[in-house]
């Protein structure tokens, strides 16, 4: 499915500049940071997803529960964020592409899931740029030291980010949500990755 992706970033002062080349973040060098990525143990990815108490899988959960919680959006605070975006397609963990009923589903369960996220280059906007390339960076130094350390300790230490999302539902309104405590699982190519999503939440516009 389609939909469109931000990244909270800094509010720089307007009165300040920054003389960065057109290609800076489109180098050799980034695409070369988003492929260098060591695939992560499934097995904890799994484990990460089941709830200690009882060992089921969190998408498994009362369906009393899950229309509660469908019911309610949760108000955002007040304070003003500054956001870069860029669009993107959404696919499952099978590869197939998304649809709105899985999203909600997604959101009804309140469980962690896996998106393949293949960014639009041409939408992306310089800061969007900027958030993503240090998201890897930070990734790729974290997989340097998982065959010293091990992979439940990459795993733990893999940087997390918050991101917003819109996207259309079936009656063709636009839809709010924050994807919280996503981690990059895997890249895929010069402009695709694997993102853990620990949560999605509905949300009022921001």
């Amino acid at each position: 499915m389609d939909a469109t992706l931000f990244i909270s970033c800094p509010d720089y002062n307007d009165n300040l500049s920054f003389d960065v080349s057109n290609d800076f973040y489109r180098g050799n060098d980034y695409v070369k940071a988003m492929k260098d990525e060591n695939t992560r143990n499934g097995e904890i990815v799994y484990n990460s997803m089941i709830d200690a108490k009882d060992g089921v899988s969190s998408l498994i959960g009362s369906a009393s529960d899950s229309f509660t919680k469908f019911g309610a959006k949760h108000p955002q605070n007040e304070k003003k964020e500054v956001y870069s975006s860029s669009k993107c397609v959404l696919y499952d963990e099978d590869g197939v592409k998304e649809t709105v009923d899985g999203l909600i589903s997604h959101f009804v369960a309140q469980s962690p899931f896996i998106e393949l996220v293949e960014f639009d280059e041409t939408s992306e906007d310089d800061d969007f740029i900027g958030e993503i390339t240090m998201w890897v960076r930070e990734h790729n130094s974290v997989g340097k030291y998982a065959s010293v350390n091990g992979d439940e300790w990459a795993w733990k230490t893999e940087p997390k980010r918050d991101m917003k999302m819109t996207f259309i539902n079936k009656s063709g309104e636009k839809l709010y949500a924050s994807l919280e405590g996503c981690k990059i699982m895997d890249i895929v190519g010069s402009n695709s990755m694997i993102i853990y999503i620990n949560r999605l939440r509905l949300i009022d516009k921001f």
